[in-house]
């Protein structure tokens, strides 16, 4: 099982939106508008994720593969 450990963001203080209102990009938001997006848009996590034994940083779409391909219940 790969243990994963979630840092905030420094770029938004663990908001997901930066002080001008526009989404985080280093923490995931795309599209534009920040907290008045239009839908489509996705506000930032506000974490950062971390391979806990290498220190690599993981993207959401690894995240989501790894959650998905592990029997997180056996």
């Amino acid at each position: 099982m790969t243990r994963i450990d979630f840092r905030q963001c420094p770029h938004c203080g663990g908001y997901g939106v930066r002080d001008n209102g526009d989404n985080c990009t280093t923490c995931g938001g795309i599209g534009r508008g920040g907290l008045n997006s239009p839908a489509g848009s996705c506000i930032g996590s506000g974490e950062l994720m971390y391979e806990a034994g290498t220190g690599r940083q993981i993207s959401h779409a690894e995240f989501m593969t790894i959650v998905s391909s592990e029997d997180r219940y056996g």
